[in-house]
């Protein structure tokens, strides 16, 4: 069966929740975990998963998801900046076992349908500079994206 996107509903959001605790294992928050060891005395998807969560309940209007087989695959989120004509793309996510096929790249190229039906100039989007982001970055730049700055995140012990 051919994947479907639509917008996301209230009812996903659980779904959503458990692609999130899948695949951002990549991030700033888990990195910190990699280094110092937990944060907080938690692990790092306790921090990261609320913040994740909370931005994809204020975006519910802009966020969609991809279907295959009834089953949520993917989602991708995303705002819109009317006075400066530019469109940032949020989050971006496919659950494991759907990696590889291709529902990231129509996740964005559906966004990026939406950016020029809105008018909007130019697309951003951001993601790490480690190898977890790889993929991704490999994705957006086939897309047509191209770097504009480069982010480091630095840490260090206060003991």
């Amino acid at each position: 069966m051919e994947p479907r996107m639509r917008p996301a509903t209230p009812d996903d959001m659980p779904r959503l929740q458990e692609i999130v605790e899948q695949v951002w294992a990549i991030g700033s928050d888990f990195a910190l975990e990699e280094k110092y060891g937990s944060v907080g005395d938690e692990r790092w998807d306790r921090w990261l998963v609320p913040k994740v969560m909370s931005r994809l309940w204020d975006e519910i209007g802009s966020t969609l998801v991809t279907e295959v087989e009834g089953e949520i695959a993917g989602f991708i989120s995303y705002a819109i900046d009317h006075s400066r004509e530019v469109g940032a793309i949020h989050y971006n996510a496919v659950a494991p076992p759907f990696q590889g096929h291709g529902i990231g790249t129509s996740q964005v190229a559906r966004v990026l349908q939406i950016f020029r039906d809105e008018g909007m100039r130019i697309a951003c989007v951001g993601t790490g500079l480690n190898e977890g982001h790889a993929p991704a970055r490999r994705m957006y730049e086939k897309a047509g994206f191209e770097p504009v700055i480069e982010y480091r995140m630095y840490a260090r012990r206060l003991d």
